[in-house]
């Protein structure tokens, strides 16, 4: 059983506490030990029965002991995930990838570290899927497409074959992305935008179809 720190008590947070639940009960794999949150508000209170232990700095000591600390990222916005898998790294805490029971991934999935597969996601063939990507329910992956790292697909995303998503990137609930395209790096696509041509590093796209705002 790895002991496992979720970084952050917000309600993603929250979410991964329940599917790290739901995968012990199909195989004993975490000690869920609490959350991470620098929120003073929050020390000490309890999300279904799991702790806000406090922030990194109060915590110190306990990350420096000598069996191994694992720890999961569950914040979706790329600049602040980038910053808080820093801090990790400087605790010497361990990624792992929180993978659903209910989610299809085929073997031919690559998958980076730090990585979230969510309820009722499908990835089907011969897709790579970079660090600290999250992929939240409902989501679907179609063959041969790419994920970079830190990007986060919120609910019900449908991402097309050959689709090459790049760093940082964020893409809204229920948007689809035509087979084919190239979303490069900071781009940020809308919540129900069709995107159904690349997307330019930084920009942000929204409508049906999508446009530059």
């Amino acid at each position: 059983m790895k002991k496992l720190l979720i970084i952050g008590a917000g309600g993603l947070g929250r979410e991964v506490a329940q599917y790290v639940k739901d995968i012990n009960q199909i195989k004993p794999s975490f000690e869920l030990l609490g959350f991470i949150d620098s929120d003073p508000d929050k020390k000490n209170i309890c999300f279904d029965n799991v702790p806000v232990l406090g922030d990194f700095n109060e915590l110190k000591d306990q990350l420096n002991s000598v069996e191994p600390i694992y720890g999961f990222c569950a914040v979706a916005k790329p600049e602040i995930k980038r910053r808080l898998v820093q801090k990790m790294e400087d605790y010497k805490i361990q990624s792992v990838n929180i993978i659903h029971p209910a989610s299809y991934v085929s073997p031919q999935v690559k998958i980076g570290k730090g990585v979230l597969i969510s309820p009722y996601c499908t990835l089907t063939t011969n897709i790579i899927i970079g660090d600290y990507v999250h992929i939240n329910p409902q989501s679907g992956i179609g063959h041969d497409s790419r994920i970079g790292a830190f990007s986060t697909l919120y609910w019900s995303v449908n991402i097309s074959g050959n689709v090459t998503v790049e760093e940082g990137v964020e893409i809204g609930s229920k948007a689809f992305v035509k087979q084919g395209l190239t979303i490069e790096k900071n781009a940020v696509i809308g919540a129900g935008a069709v995107v159904v041509h690349s997307v330019k590093e930084g920009k942000i796209v929204v409508g049906v179809p999508a446009k530059e705002l």
